[in-house]
């Protein structure tokens, strides 16, 4: 438990690791993340690093929520710790991976925020591809995947096509992968 000011790193780190089982799936690391983080968020000064894991645990609970309106509330929550994280340090890889997946996720006829995800996407392909940044190739790949779908899903199915084409030929196993994303429009 957080006690004072200063006294979470240690905290902070087990929220971490719960943090992510909670994204390959684990509900209850989940919850667990979400409520040290929630209490590490109070004592640790607008820390952008806690912002953001807050940010994304919180939308880690909402994916696993049952009630729509407590669902909600928890993913725009989230959504806003990650925008104020992502303001305070625009250029943090961690940052935009979380917003842009979180952004990803959620449905655009409710959130609105897929332009969201192509706005991180693009920043992540970007620095991938200027060689500044430490992002492995599959990760460069599952960016690239995701930015055609966002733009499919706002109907710009030109820039959708440009983006998986270049996947494609960079990586030809992704060609049944994007073709499953197109019959599934989108999803």
């Amino acid at each position: 438990m957080v006690q004072k000011k200063g006294d979470w790193k240690k905290e902070f780190e087990e929220a971490e690791k719960l943090h992510n089982k909670a994204i390959k799936g684990d509900k209850e690391a989940a919850k667990k993340a979400y409520t040290i983080l929630k209490q590490i968020k109070q004592v640790s000064l607008n820390d952008p690093k806690v912002e953001a894991l807050y940010g994304s645990s919180s939308a880690l609970v909402a994916r696993d929520q049952m009630d729509l309106i407590e669902k909600t509330n928890l993913a725009k929550r989230g959504l806003k710790s990650l925008d104020k994280a992502v303001a305070t340090e625009p250029k943090n890889i961690d940052f935009r991976i979380l917003r842009g997946n979180v952004a990803f996720r959620l449905p655009e006829m409710y959130f609105k925020r897929t332009k969201t995800a192509i706005e991180d996407f693009e920043f992540l392909i970007k620095e991938y591809e200027s060689k500044k940044t430490n992002l492995n190739s599959e990760q460069y790949y599952e960016f690239l995947l995701n930015l055609g779908t966002s733009y499919n899903t706002l109907g710009k199915g030109n820039e959708a096509e440009k983006v998986w084409n270049k996947l494609a030929k960079m990586n030809p196993s992704y060609k049944s992968i994007i073709e499953n994303v197109k019959r599934n429009g989108g999803e």
